[in-house]
């Protein structure tokens, strides 16, 4: 009896291991439709497209249902005759508020959804879907699952961009998450040690040596958080 116990724990153990795993990455089998095998989920930030407001920098706005779309990084909407198109890329744009959720609009083509604001700056994050590897074909036409080789391509998006996909490998997406710090006067900059100095320029010496002293990753949200806290907290 105990012996099956340890079995069954072993193959529970195994199956929460290689669940973890698979939840790393999305596989598309060679062949398949990018569209069509990528879920509704995997392509856009929300379940569905959600009533929002265009707001230009002239504080002027327009209302229509949003969503983001993670592979295309593209802002998506529906018109009046429910088709789904993507948002030009015109610098007149501010920001694009979808539900509770403000998305601040880099020029020429990045919106940056706000996650937190503190004094004189915010922290700012970008959701996307990328490919990462592309996997060899094997013997007969068999992707091998091995032999990875790092590559990019483009996708067939709603503004007519054309996908070029290996048919005969398989293609591996993952989520990635990118951070931009913005400042009162609404210029970003990059969430990064350099970023922090420009940002806090006045009080350079005291931010390098927090940075030095507390190991930052400016990769982690959580780090970023606390270093903003900090920051604008300098006399």
């Amino acid at each position: 009896m105990k012996f099956v116990s340890f079995v069954c724990f072993l193959l529970v153990g195994a199956h929460s291991l290689v669940a973890a795993q698979s939840n790393q990455y999305i596989r598309v089998k060679a062949g398949e439709n990018l569209t069509n095998s990528l879920s509704f989920n995997d392509r856009y930030q929300y379940p569905a497209f959600t009533m929002g407001k265009l707001v230009y920098a002239s504080n002027k706005s327009s209302a229509a249902r949003f969503n983001y779309n993670l592979l295309l990084n593209e802002m998506h909407f529906i018109n009046a005759t429910g088709d789904t198109l993507a948002l030009e890329n015109d610098p007149t744009v501010q920001l694009v508020v979808i539900g509770p959720d403000s998305f601040y609009y880099e020029y020429p083509k990045t919106y940056w959804q706000l996650v937190s604001t503190y004094r004189s700056a915010q922290l700012l994050i970008k959701r996307t879907m990328v490919l990462i590897d592309r996997e060899k074909e094997g013997g007969y036409k068999q992707s091998t699952g091995a032999s990875a080789i790092r590559t990019t391509s483009t996708y067939s998006g709603v503004n007519g961009s054309l996908a070029r996909l290996d048919a005969h490998s398989d293609m591996l997406f993952s989520k990635k998450a990118e951070f931009r710090l913005r400042d009162n006067n609404g210029k970003f900059h990059p969430a990064s040690q350099a970023g922090f100095l420009h940002l806090f320029a006045k009080n350079k010496q005291a931010v390098k040596q927090y940075v030095k002293e507390n190991s930052i990753n400016f990769n982690e949200e959580t780090d970023l958080k606390t270093s903003l806290a900090f920051c604008t907290n300098l006399p």
